[in-house]
């Protein structure tokens, strides 16, 4: 047996025994305010994994305000009223002008003159200034860091946001006070400087990096209506137009206990601690299950194609639209994914990378660029000179042509449950990443215990089933290609 092979193996039996295990670690215990909260107790060192996750993202927000779910990401950290503020009666009149000279500022900009202009900006320079003399930089990390934490952080997506941290199980109490705080009462202290951050951090991801750069344009392409559509940093017209209040607003439309799953793994005691995470995030009261009506894209009738000038060697990403879990045919397009790009042994690395060297980067993808919704199947490739992007098209649309004519064996079908099978170990492996896999199935697949049933759907895909999915959506007028160009010599 080869060596790849075993070791595949050694991880389907691997993931087989983790999830059957799962069952008898994981307790689900919903709070009177509707805050569910999953233990897992893993037998390990005595450290928490947390993972405090809201069904709140880029798709929730008010049109011209991109990334404000993002934004308000940020200010999670920067503490509350009792925590990090070293005079709070006068830090709040801080604020308070801070936000008057930032919406006089805007209001200005737009109506007044330019010395009124440079007066308003040279007070609301001043005002935060002074602002800040009465707040400690970052109080959360400090506090945490001091008592054992590691990795605090946060991320934002289109579908959810999550909050997550590490910390000596004996430290539980102190996340769950200061967390039942932030969303008692985080203040917007220091938003105007994080904004100049996200600004920054727009202009690394989007605007300096071509990759970035070329997803955006493809991205906004490919939906029409859908807010997946909409860039998830926010453009840089909105970041500039944020403010404190209209994030705050946000904060107070989406923060509630009954939209989080709150996840705990590692070594946690129902019995020792859901006493402590009630007697701090139970006193949250709930909130309306607020839900913007968004729009429904409509089916795709013509390909659309789109090429975008950057100073950086070509690109090409392809997609096409999709519906997303639990439809079946979601889990058999992730068969396809793999099929395709998954490892070294996979259709498009041995032609692309190994074979014809065409390529220098290949990958697909199942789920772009969220899950919540119906979304893209997507192929990426980056050429290698002196192949270019049409070369790198040409290769796809082959492949998608064989997968709609013949039958994938049974030793590829097979090869690729093993692989999707194996994958699956690796959000089990760590503390964090079970974490968050628990957190997310419960908030949208129906019940943290999906992610064991789906095990199941993906064995019971067929090679007929590949067939006739890939014929049914990767269709010419389903498409929707976007390739990164240098602007020709005038």
């Amino acid at each position: 047996m080869k060596r790849t092979t075993l070791a595949i193996l050694l991880l389907v039996l691997a993931a087989t025994a983790a999830a059957q295990n799962l069952r008898d670690q994981v307790t689900l215990v919903t709070l009177d305010n509707g805050l569910r909260v999953i233990f897992v107790d893993s037998g390990a060192a005595p450290v928490i994994a947390i993972n405090l996750m809201f069904d709140v993202g880029g798709v929730d927000e008010p049109a011209g305000l991109g990334g404000i779910a993002h934004m308000v990401e940020h200010m999670a950290f920067k503490g509350t009223p009792s925590i990090g503020s070293l005079d709070l009666e006068a830090e709040e009149a801080a604020l308070a002008e801070v936000e008057v000279r930032a919406l006089s500022l805007k209001y200005l900009r737009a109506n007044g003159s330019p010395e009124e202009v440079e007066a308003a900006e040279a007070a609301f320079a001043e005002a935060r200034a002074r602002a800040q003399q009465l707040a400690l930089t970052s109080p959360l990390d400090a506090l945490f860091s001091t008592n054992g934490g590691i990795r605090l952080n946060a991320s934002t997506g289109y579908d959810r946001t999550s909050y997550v941290l590490s910390i000596p199980s004996n430290r539980l109490e102190l996340y769950a006070r200061v967390y039942a705080d932030v969303l008692l009462g985080t203040i917007f202290r220091q938003f105007y400087e994080e904004r100049d951050v996200v600004r920054q951090e727009r202009r690394q991801r989007n605007e300096d990096d071509p990759q970035g750069f070329l997803f955006e344009a493809f991205t906004s392409e490919a939906f029409d209506h859908h807010p997946y559509g909409r860039s998830l940093i926010g453009d840089s017209e909105e970041i500039e137009g944020y403010t404190a209040t209209a994030a705050q607003a946000f904060f107070e439309a989406f923060y509630y206990p009954n939209r989080a799953v709150l996840a705990l793994v590692g070594d946690v005691e129902v019995e020792r601690d859901l006493p402590i995470i009630e007697r701090y995030f139970g006193v949250l009261e709930p909130g309306p299950d607020l839900r913007p009506r968004l729009a429904s894209e409509p089916p795709q009738l013509a390909e659309k194609r789109i090429v975008v000038e950057y100073d950086a060697e070509p690109q090409i990403v392809i997609g096409y639209h999709k519906p997303t879990y639990p439809h079946r045919d979601a889990f058999v397009l992730d068969m396809v994914d793999a099929v395709l790009s998954s490892g070294r042994t996979s259709r498009l690395f041995q032609r692309m990378v190994l074979q014809d060297q065409s390529a220098l980067d290949i990958t697909t993808s199942s789920g772009y660029p969220a899950v919540r919704y119906s979304n893209l199947f997507l192929f990426y490739g980056l050429p290698r000179a002196p192949f270019g992007t049409a070369d790198l098209e040409a290769a796809f649309l082959e492949e998608i042509e064989e997968l709609k004519v013949e039958l994938i064996s049974d030793e590829e079908l097979q090869k690729v449950k093993n692989q999707v099978r194996a994958s699956s170990v690796l959000s089990l492996a760590s503390s964090s990443g079970l974490a968050s896999t628990l957190a997310f199935h419960e908030l949208f697949a129906g019940g943290w215990e999906v992610f064991i049933t789906d095990f199941e759907i993906y064995e019971s895909v067929t090679a007929e089933e590949i067939r006739a999915a890939v014929g049914k959506y990767f269709t010419a007028e389903n498409r929707t290609v976007a390739e990164l160009m240098r602007a020709e010599a005038e």
